[in-house]
């Protein structure tokens, strides 16, 4: 009876032994799982945060062109007006500076006209 003893301690252990081995696979292959998870979970957000980074840079590459883009306008539209202000300055300066000039000629003329009026009556008058 021995025998049997030793051969159902021998089926015993194998059966601990097979259930050992089944459930350190079973544990491997979690582990090995999880760390795949790991790994692509990791690699998943370092290409979001790359993904992202470049969005950012992107992004405010795009506002500050838009920035200089409305600042050249305002620049530009600054100095057309300053152009034109100069211009209507200019012309309206020139254009009194002839009014001026064409009302000086007609004192000028006025009072020629005076002094030869009076200088005829006065001739006139002495005769």
């Amino acid at each position: 009876m021995a025998s049997a003893t030793t051969t159902a301690t021998s089926a015993g252990e194998a059966a601990v032994d097979e259930a050992v081995r089944i459930a350190t696979d079973n544990s491997r292959r979690t582990l090995d799982t999880a760390q795949a998870t790991i790994a692509a979970s990791k690699r998943f957000v370092d290409l979001a945060s790359e993904i992202n980074r470049d969005f950012l840079s992107l992004w405010t590459t795009a506002a500050e062109t838009s920035l200089k883009t409305t600042f050249e306008m305002q620049n530009a539209a600054l100095a057309s007006s300053q152009t034109l202000f100069e211009t209507s300055t200019k012309l309206s300066n020139h254009a009194l500076r002839r009014w001026l000039d064409v009302a000086r000629q007609a004192q000028t003329t006025g009072l020629k006209s005076y002094q030869s009026t009076t200088k005829l009556l006065s001739s006139l008058t002495q005769e």
